[in-house]
């Protein structure tokens, strides 16, 4: 940053004089004005620490770098001189040898059955789609069960049904007002440039958090995030204090409302849960807190359907990567949210479309919905189902925005959701018009304040500025109930919590 003392465009700035700028006179002017003006120290204060904080980047490599070198180094392997070129007769006598053993091997094999007393059924494959994939009205009804290839061989996958499961949503995307729904289709069903990197980037995901929250149990690791991202160290005093309420409150709630399972409550506690993970601290009130929050909400996952599901699952993929219990539950109901969205039928996709693609859900579940997808394939859900939703779910996003909802929320739950689908010019441009809001002017919707704080990431433009901005925050009054106490927790929390992978990288620069 730099903060200039006048209007005029030449005159010497903060910046300037800390790289030596200009006249001897202009200089002892502005150390002078500096000296006199309190906004000018601050500014002066903070952009010292700025140009310190330079001389801690660090890049560290992708998660795929390891894979993408060791491919290399194989292709690399495999490349040898050609062989020099075999005289005819050696070569004849080759191709005799060849034509000798796969007569043999041939004949021992017997792949068609010719040979008398011998009846071998033929193959027959046919493709099953995936689990719970259903098909649109008057489309030509799939065989029930799968046709093994060989006696004791596992079905295969019916080809046919899940072309025929294409073609009807494909009619049915095709009957919007909005093709945005069918762009989203089609480019979720284009095959990956890296298929390793969709399975692999998730189980990092998952094992980055771990990582994180192990090491942000330490108070010396988070306030070195905090000061390393331009963040005050006194706010994780503020966060640590909401936290111990929040514990409090948090077993209270899941005491008092052992059978009620509203939207507001549900809410409360899944914020409150995440709320916990990401301070860090580690006591014994806060693991009671936790551990009740994440039964409570799995107690309920059967109850729960399309944005209430979203609302429960998204804290406990967060407690499954810090402690390993609720991996099954995961499975079983993060394959059921998809098959919510993706099972075509005379209802769904027939009458209506899909709860999560209606105009009834907040843009702030659906940005949740989209990162709980790209975390689920690190448990075992399926990656190209999850990659097919979260398109959709971006189409949707898209479709409100050409619609006219260009306000904060909608451009948060892109970019907190969906950052990494977004072609580049579309996410500078989000990115763009997110920066002419700040988290002040937002308060007290701290829900969003979350999102577009934890969507911004560290060496995109606008994000120091923003940093600078949330250190404003912390002199906020407490919300006073548990849900937006909760968000406002990690608004403060978005330095030391928000991406994965930094608590680590710092603890690997300190060794």
């Amino acid at each position: 940053m730099s903060a200039g003392i006048d209007d005029d465009d030449d005159a010497l700035t903060v910046a300037d004089l800390l790289l030596d700028e200009g006249t001897p006179e202009a200089q002892q002017a502005l150390r002078s004005r500096i000296a006199d003006e309190p906004e000018l120290a601050l500014a002066m204060a903070e952009t010292v620490a700025l140009f310190e904080s330079f001389r801690q980047l660090r890049v560290e490599p992708s998660a795929s770098l390891g894979c993408r070198l060791s491919d290399v180094v194989r292709r690399a392997e495999r490349r040898t001189l050609p062989a020099p070129r075999p005289h005819w007769l050696g070569k004849a006598a080759c191709v005799a040898a060849a034509a000798v053993i796969g007569f043999a091997v041939l004949w021992q094999w017997d792949p068609l059955g010719r040979r008398a007393g011998t009846q071998v059924a033929p193959v027959v494959r046919i493709d099953a789609p995936p689990p719970g994939w259903g098909r649109m009205r008057g489309d030509p009804v799939a065989p029930a069960d799968p046709v093994a290839a060989e006696p004791g061989s596992k079905p295969v996958m019916r080809e046919a049904a899940e072309v025929a499961w294409e073609d009807a949503l494909r009619g049915r995307l095709g009957l919007e007002t909005s093709r945005r729904l069918e762009q989203a289709f089609e480019a979720a069903l284009r095959p990956p440039s890296d298929p390793l990197r969709r399975w692999l980037e998730p189980r990092n995901a998952l094992a980055s958090l771990r990582a994180d929250h192990e090491l942000r149990a330490h108070p010396e690791v988070r306030r070195a995030l905090l000061q390393l991202q331009g963040g005050l160290v006194a706010v994780d005093e503020r966060v640590q204090e909401l936290t111990g309420r929040i514990a409090a409150e948090l077993s209270t709630r899941c005491a008092e409302t052992a059978d009620a399972a509203d939207a507001a409550t549900l809410q409360a506690v899944a914020l409150g849960v995440r709320a916990l993970i990401a301070a860090g601290a580690v006591s014994e009130q806060r693991s009671t807190a936790l551990a009740c929050g994440g039964d409570w909400l799995a107690a309920r996952l059967s109850r729960c359907t399309d944005a209430r599901l979203v609302v429960a699952l998204a804290p406990l993929v967060e407690l499954e990567a810090i402690g390993g219990r609720y991996g099954d539950l995961l499975v079983q109901h993060g394959s059921r949210l998809i098959d919510e969205v993706l099972r075509a039928d005379d209802d769904t996709w027939g009458r209506r479309r899909p709860e999560l693609l209606s105009g009834t859900v907040p843009v702030a579940t659906i940005a949740d919905a989209a990162r709980l997808l790209r975390l689920l394939p690190g448990v075992g859900v399926d990656a190209a189902r999850c990659h097919i939703v979260r398109q959709l779910l971006l189409g949707r996003l898209r479709e409100r925005r050409d619609a006219g909802d260009d306000g904060p929320g909608l451009l948060a739950a892109m970019l907190y959701g969906c950052a990494d689908l977004l072609a580049p010019a579309e996410r500078d441009e989000v990115e763009r018009e997110l920066r002419r809001w700040t988290p002040l002017r937002l308060a007290p919707d701290f829900v969003t304040v979350h999102q577009l704080a934890w969507g911004f990431e560290p060496g995109r433009l606008g994000f120091t500025r923003l940093q600078r901005e949330l250190r404003r925050l912390a002199v906020l009054p407490d919300p006073g109930s548990l849900a937006p106490r909760a968000a406002f927790c990690l608004c403060l929390a978005t330095g030391y919590a928000a991406w994965p992978g930094d608590a680590a990288s710092l603890g690997r620069a300190g060794d």
